[in-house]
């Protein structure tokens, strides 16, 4: 099997629990992005440690620039693709930790571990950062299974996935993965080479 198709894609229900979830939140998504309660090179720390773990290419990339355009060094880079969080400030560590474990379980982290991560920060920080975590945790898994659709017509279906679900995923956010995030991407890139 293709390394990049070892990667998690979504289910039919757990995508529309999912968007479903941010279409309802959408209003509390947007306060979240304006009340900067996390700032910019934390958000993308944290767009970082979920990448790390899902892996959908164009996040990784796409990120990776934002995070070093908002002063995100090298060293921290690597490190929280490692999953490596020790060196990090524990407000920061346990955030990174949480996000990596969000990741992993699917999106359903162990008590313990969210408790933990609620105990570091005030109620709203914590809900800006699981926003955070929720948003990009979507972005990496519909991306990868937009990629999976591709690979399938390619001739190289992924066996967990289905066409069925790659189909209507592809059909409700292609225009966005194909079209508008490219387009935001190469304005991102051109705005920060020409400051």
């Amino acid at each position: 099997m293709n390394d990049q198709f070892r990667k998690r894609i979504y289910s039919l229900g757990g995508f529309f629990r999912d968007a479903i979830f941010l279409v309802r939140n959408s209003f509390l998504l947007l306060r979240t992005f304006l009340s900067g309660r996390v700032d910019k090179a934390f958000r993308e720390k944290l767009n970082m440690a979920v990448t790390s773990v899902l892996g959908y290419r164009y996040c990784t990339w796409l990120h990776t620039e934002m995070a070093l355009s908002h002063g995100v060094g090298p060293e921290e880079l690597q490190k929280i693709l490692s999953n490596e969080f020790r060196d990090f400030p524990q407000e920061q560590a346990v955030a990174l930790a949480f996000a990596q474990h969000f990741s992993e379980t699917d999106a359903a982290p162990q008590k313990e571990a969210e408790q933990r991560f609620r105990e570091i920060y005030d109620h709203d920080t914590a809900q800006d950062i699981l926003f955070y975590i929720k948003f990009i945790y979507f972005g990496n898994l519909s991306g990868n299974t937009i990629d999976a659709f591709f690979s399938r017509l390619k001739g190289r279906p992924i066996e967990t996935s289905s066409l069925f679900t790659e189909t209507v995923i592809a059909a409700l956010l292609g225009p966005y993965f194909l079209i508008i995030l490219p387009l935001l991407a190469v304005a991102f890139h051109y705005k920060t080479r020409f400051k």
